[in-house]
């Protein structure tokens, strides 16, 4: 038990390490990220990747399962989008590669949900592709919409297509991007926390530093 535990102790610290150590600072907007797993370790992600011309991409993960298996898949897939970024894919296509890429290694039983958003931060314009994470939130003029960018998981049909939008953002609008472990989560009495909780706390706090938020 003991060395079971130094295990996932040591597990833990390395997959810690894997995200990204700070968040970008970039001219005209902020960003900010937060990762808490369920257990010691789990299979949620997320990550930034460096374009041209002031461009970055945005990557939140959610493996299927828990546990160490889904922190080894979610490394696999990091892996992944870390060498391809190179490419300066777009949102949808970045998308394709990944489930290709996955599906040259298929894992039975295993496979993610997926965000990929790319910023322009000089334009103010961001492009999303969505293959099975909850729908990311939107908070313009005060007003809080789901954006409805949906697809399959990465890793369990080769030939899945990829949709993506695209949004023209103004100075004080908001993005909210998450897995559904938030969604899941339960209070000490059972009670549920739901997207509806998310709603409202963006739409009472959109007009905080996205720390804050």
């Amino acid at each position: 038990e003991q060395r079971l535990e130094h295990d996932l102790t040591m597990a833990r610290e390395i997959q810690v390490a894997l995200l990204p150590p700070s968040c970008p600072t970039l001219p005209n907007s902020q960003v900010a990220a937060q990762f808490l797993p369920a257990l010691s370790i789990g299979g949620d992600l997320y990550d930034f990747l460096e374009y041209s011309g002031k461009r970055t991409g945005i990557v939140v993960g959610d493996v299927s399962g828990k546990g160490a298996p889904a922190a080894l898949y979610a490394a696999l897939v990091s892996g992944i989008l870390r060498s391809t970024a190179g490419s300066e894919f777009s949102a949808a296509e970045m998308l394709s590669t990944v489930n290709a890429s996955l599906g040259e290694r298929r894992i039975e039983a295993h496979f993610v949900s997926l965000l990929y958003a790319l910023w322009d931060d000089e334009r103010r314009v961001m492009q999303i592709a969505n293959s099975g994470l909850p729908r990311p939130l939107f908070c313009h003029n005060g007003k809080v919409t789901c954006l409805e960018t949906v697809g399959l998981p990465l890793g369990l049909f080769e030939d899945a297509d990829y949709d993506e939008m695209t949004i023209s953002a103004e100075p004080g609008d908001v993005f909210l991007f998450f897995s559904d472990g938030i969604l899941d989560a339960r209070s000490p009495k059972g009670e549920l926390f739901g997207g509806g909780a998310v709603n409202k706390i963006l739409l009472e706090h959109c007009d905080k530093p996205a720390d804050q938020i």
